[in-house]
């Protein structure tokens, strides 16, 4: 009894072995294929493949206006994984799921910017730009209901632009701790916001005290109400036109997940 327990367990053992070495083989061969030449890989195309690869050429073409040769480039860049999905027994209308005049429309479509993909320097020109609004304007109309400057006399347009700035970029990084690249299940480091919150108002404050001195007061000068809202308008101006060019997704007061 003991002796057919062996020899079964011999024949589970060597079968997992083949199988093992099977698979070991066909990455193999899956690895040098993703080393071959576009030339060399279309050799390789099985015939219903081959007339795929040529209605999507011609279909790029057709549809995106493409020239023989950038259509061409387009689709080598395929043809390593539909070589490799040949191998394991799928065809390419198969791998795809879809005929070349859709596969050709899907691949002209342009892609959809996610949050993950918009670097930090760009979040925070952003929040800068938007919270230098914010102030400007701000003051700009409690400078409209007011017959003198006493109202903001430490708060001239390099003192509103320094903050503005200043919290824009700090909102950016709460925002990114917040919201972790990682996803929305991870603790909140408290520590992080609490010292990074303090050292931004030791900044800020650093920064009231040598701009309001008398000194300064030649490059940090208290506009009129009217003025500060037309910095206001143009700065905000230029922010919808920053957030245009590059697609930003989402705001200060509502941050887009960089997790997906």
């Amino acid at each position: 009894m003991a002796e057919k327990k062996t020899e079964a367990q011999a024949k589970i053992d060597t079968n997992k072995q083949e199988k093992l070495k099977e698979k070991v083989i066909n990455q193999n061969i899956d690895d040098e294929v993703k080393q071959m030449q576009p030339a060399e890989l279309r050799k390789q195309l099985s015939n219903k493949n081959s007339d795929y690869v040529f209605r999507l050429q011609k279909e790029l073409e057709t549809q995106g206006k493409m020239s023989h040769e950038e259509a061409q480039k387009r689709v080598d860049a395929l043809l390593n994984d539909l070589i490799i999905a040949q191998r394991h027994g799928q065809p390419a209308s198969t791998y795809y799921g879809m005929s070349p005049k859709l596969k050709a429309a899907d691949m002209l479509k342009p892609k959809k910017k996610k949050a993950s993909d918009i670097p930090f320097w760009q979040y925070a020109t952003d929040n800068a730009l938007f919270y230098v609004a914010l102030f400007f304007g701000l003051f700009g109309l409690i400078g409209l209901f007011q017959k003198n400057n006493k109202y903001n006399s430490e708060m001239g347009a390099l003192t509103l632009l320094i903050v503005g700035a200043a919290l824009g970029v700090f909102m950016t990084k709460y925002n990114e701790w917040v919201l972790p690249n990682g996803g929305k299940n991870r603790k909140i480091p408290w520590s992080k916001l609490i010292w990074g919150f303090i050292l931004m108002m030791a900044l800020l404050f650093i920064c009231f005290g040598v701009l309001s001195l008398r000194a300064l007061q030649i490059i940090n000068p208290v506009l009129p109400g009217i003025y500060n809202l037309i910095i206001a308008a143009v700065v905000y101006g230029i922010r919808w036109l920053f957030r245009r060019h590059y697609q930003i997704i989402g705001s200060a007061f509502s941050p887009a997940d960089r997790s997906k």
